[in-house]
């Protein structure tokens, strides 16, 4: 039988910085209420992927053909060795690197074969962010941190700055965590700094207050035509918010845990030294080849050219 013990150690050969095992069942009933009041609010902006396959949402076992019983979840640090110069157009540190999605899942499909070196007949599925899948409940689970007032997955060691990898497995597992205590306290800091007020409670967000959907989602997941847009209030109230052009770390910079966090550097997520350089002007003077050469595998790429351009000029005074 497949312990926990076997698959943490074989998670840290893959790469990961962290890992925990958690049996699958049914959503708790608060929890799924809580993420359907989200979206009737319409919290989740034009995010309208948010609302497909609620079915196996409430139930993450049916993501895997023959069932799911144990869901693995990993996470790999991207709290960066560097920042940014402050004079220029800040880029949220997650996308200092290269997509992690690809990253995360080459190393969840490393941590499969290992477990099936061992167990033949062991089926799995990895997922990075593209599932109905709560992986941060899950996180939370499989004893990896708690659920931050931010909306984010935060733990002792680590902080928040983690990209979190879920291997659904067809097996059992001996030897599962127990969750975490949440200690974020009577502590609001994430929620005072926050400059357009998105945080609301119970770790949810207001995505179409939310800086990163301003600069990154809205260009692939628009609001549609009717609807009604917050821009409005993220312009009237963001003054003296850091130049972001493309998502925002201001909840995660003043939370005390992430102050702790050590730094674990991973090659592929350290900075492309072009973010060190770059200006306003650059970017609004980049050609599409310049863009896909250096942004070809970043998230970045997600806003598209246009979309950066646009974040640019919302954003940075130009002399």
């Amino acid at each position: 039988m497949l312990t926990s013990d076997f698959i943490q150690a074989a998670a840290h050969a893959a790469g990961f910085d962290a890992c925990g095992v958690a049996p699958l069942a049914k959503l708790p009933e608060d929890v799924l209420r809580s993420f359907c009041e989200w979206l009737q609010h319409g919290h989740h902006a034009g995010m309208r992927y948010m609302e497909r396959h609620l079915q196996k949402r409430a139930d993450p076992r049916l993501l895997l053909k023959g069932g799911a019983r144990t869901a693995v979840v990993a996470l790999v640090s991207y709290k960066p060795l560097r920042r940014q110069p402050p004079h220029l157009p800040q880029v949220s540190c997650y996308a200092y690197g290269q997509d992690y999605h690809e990253a995360l899942k080459q190393k969840l499909r490393n941590l499969l074969a290992a477990l099936q070196a061992e167990h033949p007949a062991l089926q799995g599925r990895p997922f990075v962010d593209t599932a109905p899948l709560q992986e941060r409940y899950l996180a939370v689970e499989a004893g990896l941190g708690w659920l931050g007032k931010n909306g984010m997955l935060t733990g002792k060691e680590l902080g928040s700055y983690t990209f979190i990898g879920t291997l659904l497995l067809s097996d059992e597992v001996k030897g599962n965590a127990q969750p975490q205590k949440n200690r974020c306290g009577s502590c609001t800091r994430c929620m005072d700094a926050c400059p357009t007020k998105a945080i609301l409670d119970n770790g949810r967000v207001n995505s179409r207050r939310c800086l990163s959907y301003r600069t990154i989602e809205r260009y692939a997941n628009p609001l549609q035509d009717g609807e009604e847009s917050e821009e409005s209030m993220v312009k009237d109230e963001k003054t003296g918010v850091p130049s972001y052009i493309f998502g925002c770390d201001i909840c995660q910079e003043v939370c005390p845990w992430n102050r702790r966090a050590k730094v674990v550097a991973h090659a592929e997520m350290q900075m492309l030294p072009q973010l060190l350089t770059l200006t306003a002007e650059d970017w609004l003077a980049m050609s599409d080849d310049d863009f896909e050469k250096i942004f070809g595998q970043s998230p970045i790429r997600r806003a598209t050219l246009q979309g950066m351009k646009e974040n640019v000029r919302a954003t940075i005074r130009l002399p």
